[in-house]
């Protein structure tokens, strides 16, 4: 089992730092890089905005190789539908795709891997009084939350390190689980996403030499959610075989996904609420708040990651709970933290020369 974990993360790893400095030197050369601006965007010099493309070769590669290497067959057409994710991602980075036509390929490749591909949420556990779920219903569900997580951590990659870092949170918390509980495909998944993701951050952390892009972003939600949902599954459906079951999956799934899950809610509803697009760009994010307010990326980065952890902290004892209440009571204490974050700021306490939050430096 050990290798299951090792070789896929050392490979991507390797991959994603080798191939980052290239993807560097042919942006610079030929111009392919996001300029900054006065509104939205804050970085000082032009960067290169195709890190996905290590990231996305540091995975697939490493996980094509195992996967096929130990003869696995329970995960299909992740390849094509991550192909198909991947090549509307670079198009995006370089020349832009609209939101509708964005929406249009995420769904196509949801339904890819949902229908042809076996992925399907069976049951609600009780969420609404609801137990099993119908197979067009499930599909539907599957596809919505698919959408929603590939968009979640689009929309998290919004300063250096943030959606790497809790994509890499994410896939080491669901491989370790996987691992532990012997689901070898999914361990190698998400073994090959996290070595994939380290390796990048390498060059993106605090002072980014590189931005990973839609390429990236989406591709990480992509993986993310196929994770998400397989956990959720394999502690309904195997749960008399699990070594570690986990009685709340879909809370404790909401709790390793908070971030990302509740920024996207926190946005959409300000959008609307101002009777605008909810896919028009702006610096309404929980991240741009703190940024704006004098912390650090580095620093921003480390205290949502943290907040992440404390999320995941409080669902896992909640077993004896049904998963609707664990994941409102993990919701609830996003809402206190983030009220009582706004509250300080706008009270100047965190501005004290004691706690010196408007260094920029790490």
């Amino acid at each position: 089992m050990l290798e299951l974990i090792l070789i896929p993360f050392i490979v991507s790893f390797l991959i994603a730092v080798f191939s980052v400095p290239v993807i560097i030197r042919v942006a610079n050369l030929k111009n392919l890089t996001d300029d900054p601006d006065t509104d939205r965007k804050r970085h000082q010099t032009n960067t290169p905005t195709l890190g996905g493309i290590a990231i996305f070769a540091g995975m697939l590669v490493a996980f094509s190789v195992i996967y096929d290497l130990y003869g696995f067959s329970d995960l299909k057409f992740i390849t094509p539908a991550l192909v198909i994710l991947f090549f509307a991602g670079v198009k995006d980075d370089l020349l832009l795709l609209t939101p509708w036509k964005k929406l249009a390929i995420q769904i196509s490749c949801a339904i890819l891997i949902t229908y042809l591909g076996n992925l399907r949420i069976t049951s609600l556990w009780g969420i609404f009084t609801v137990q099993e779920v119908a197979f067009a219903p499930g599909i539907f569900l599957t596809v919505f939350l698919m959408i929603s997580l590939i968009n979640a951590f689009n929309l998290i990659d919004g300063i250096n390190g943030l959606a790497g870092s809790l994509g890499l949170f994410a896939s080491l918390y669901f491989g370790f689980w996987f691992a532990s509980n012997e689901f070898h495909s999914l361990t190698v998944l998400s073994f090959s996403l996290a070595g994939a993701l380290l390796g990048f951050l390498c060059f993106n952390f605090n002072k980014a030499k590189i931005f990973m892009g839609d390429t990236g972003s989406m591709a990480i939600g992509f993986i993310i959610a196929i994770l998400a949902i397989r956990f959720i599954e394999a502690n309904r459906v195997n749960i008399e075989h699990l070594k570690y079951p986990v009685l709340n999956a879909p809370a404790v799934t909401f709790a390793v996904l908070s971030i990302p899950l509740f920024d996207m809610i926190r946005v959409f509803v300000i959008r609307i609420f101002k009777k605008k697009s909810p896919f028009t760009a702006d610096r309404n994010h929980i991240h741009h708040f703190y940024v704006d307010n004098g912390l650090s990326h580095a620093k921003t980065v480390l205290l949502l990651l943290l907040i992440n952890i404390s999320c995941v902290l409080i669902a896992i004892p909640l077993n004896k709970f049904r998963s609707a209440w664990s994941s409102l009571i993990v919701f609830a204490y996003l809402c206190l933290v983030h009220w009582l974050s706004y509250s300080l700021y706008k009270l100047n306490f965190c501005k004290k020369p004691i706690i010196d939050l408007s260094s920029k430096d790490f």
